[in-house]
């Protein structure tokens, strides 16, 4: 039978309580949740477009935060939704817990066959003592897609600064790879030649670094912590001395003379 209330009537069963289970959500704006990431304008503007069901639409992601641990740990779910002005945002969980989020590390980006730079110089292979000799880089923007954790994974790198090392003891950093100069470039600065101040010969080592993003079946693209380093093989400088000489007859009056031919020619 059931209970009555002072009146008679059936009272009432007392509303149950919801459970806390320890765990609770909150999300992040995508383009804005990361200290010191890669994600151009541009891009954003790509994300948050994707919420166009009504106004204003913001792409976020959603946090997990444990409070049954301490301190309380957060765990980024990688699960990402749409929220509007005047709604109530509702993780994507429906109470289930979440799951673990794909995550691509440096490690793992460093592990991919990124093509190294390849290094030229101007002329060929050598230059002059005290001269500014020509040495530069050509590099690409790579895309590579592999299985990862029952995922497909797309990742994406692109080279953002160069460490040269020229073999004499000084080393320098650019944000370019250089290029060839007019002509044969001797004595000629560019934004990525150097002055060897003795003759010899050296060894130019450049390490380019790739800073990358990834996508998790589809997803939108997120960046990667990190840049990996990727070093390019030696190339080799011979660096010359000059002389001076006087001399009765021009090139043009005798080809062989002094200082007519370079060592291209011999």
């Amino acid at each position: 039978m059931p209970r009555e209330g002072a009146l008679g009537t059936p009272a009432e069963a007392p509303a149950a309580l919801p459970v806390d289970d320890g765990i609770d959500y909150y999300y992040e704006r995508v383009c804005t949740s990361r200290t010191d990431e890669a994600l151009d304008p541009a891009r954003c503007v790509l994300l948050n477009d994707q919420c166009d069901a009504k106004p204003d639409g913001v792409f976020v992601e959603w946090i997990q935060v444990d409070r049954r641990t301490d301190p309380p740990s957060e765990t980024r779910t990688g699960r990402n939704t749409c929220i509007y002005p005047g709604e109530v945002p509702e993780p994507p969980t429906a109470g289930e817990p979440a799951a673990e989020p794909i995550v691509i590390t440096i490690a793992e980006f460093q592990s991919q066959p990124i093509a190294p730079s390849v290094v030229f110089s101007q002329p060929l292979n050598f230059g002059l003592k005290n001269a500014h000799s020509n040495v530069y880089a050509e590099a690409q923007e790579q895309e590579f897609t592999f299985d990862f954790r029952n995922a497909q994974i797309r990742l994406r790198a692109w080279p953002v600064s160069y460490l040269w090392d020229y073999g004499d003891g000084t080393s320098t950093t650019t944000t370019v790879p250089g290029g060839p100069a007019e002509g044969d470039a001797f004595n000629t600065e560019t934004p990525t030649s150097h002055q060897y101040l003795d003759t010899g010969d050296y060894n130019v080592t450049l390490t380019t670094f790739f800073a990358g993003d990834y996508s998790v079946d589809g997803a939108p693209f997120q960046p990667i912590a990190g840049q990996a380093e990727v070093p390019s093989a030696p190339h080799l400088m011979s660096i010359w001395r000059t002389e001076a000489h006087s001399v009765a007859d021009d090139c043009l009056e005798n080809p062989s003379g002094i200082g007519c031919t370079t060592p291209l020619d011999r």
